[in-house]
């Protein structure tokens, strides 16, 4: 895959591989506290730690074709928020994740990336069910979940943090 090949392409998003270029662009959106309140360890991003997932997502991108991608709003051109796909650490189970810049907040945006990533890794890249883990406390991607077809699994522990866990197989679609 090219640097900016896109990956998919919805009504006003577009889904291309990040590129050491895009730091800045990013760190704007990782410093926000209430950005990352989830994710992590629920600190805003340095610029290192920034560079840090730059580096992870190309060399993870070129392992397994698949990462947490960047999402490009059609209508600026910007760099609105990250959408895709990691393996847990402690399992193979594939984990779909999305993140918007605050001013993001409220578009529809996570519903539409995070639906067609769904679509992408069922019907490009052949994953049989794909999971999305959240905080307890994060209604606002639950939402998102549940509007997409993911179901609930139930409560697991992950990094020794409790988390509700949802799921979606092919064969709900």
């Amino acid at each position: 895959m090219t640097k900016d090949e896109t990956i998919l392409e919805t009504s006003r998003l577009i889904l291309r591989s990040w590129r050491a270029a895009d730091a800045v662009a990013l760190f704007e959106i990782l410093r926000d506290a209430e950005v990352v309140r989830y994710i992590a360890d629920g600190k805003p991003f340095t610029m290192e730690k920034v560079k840090d997932f730059l580096a992870w997502a190309e060399n993870y991108e070129k392992a397994n074709d698949f990462c947490r991608w960047k999402v490009i709003e059609k209508s600026s051109g910007e760099i609105v928020g990250s959408g895709g796909f990691a393996r847990l650490d402690e399992s193979a189970e594939i984990e779909l994740g999305f993140l918007f810049a605050k001013n993001s907040w409220g578009k529809g945006f996570a519903t539409e990336i995070a639906g067609a990533c769904a679509g992408y890794g069922f019907k490009k890249l052949g994953f049989r069910e794909i999971i999305a883990i959240t905080d307890a406390e994060n209604t606002a991607s639950q939402k998102v979940l549940e509007k997409i077809g993911f179901r609930p699994r139930g409560i697991e522990i992950f990094s020794g943090e409790e988390n509700l866990v949802y799921i979606k197989k092919k064969s709900d679609d």
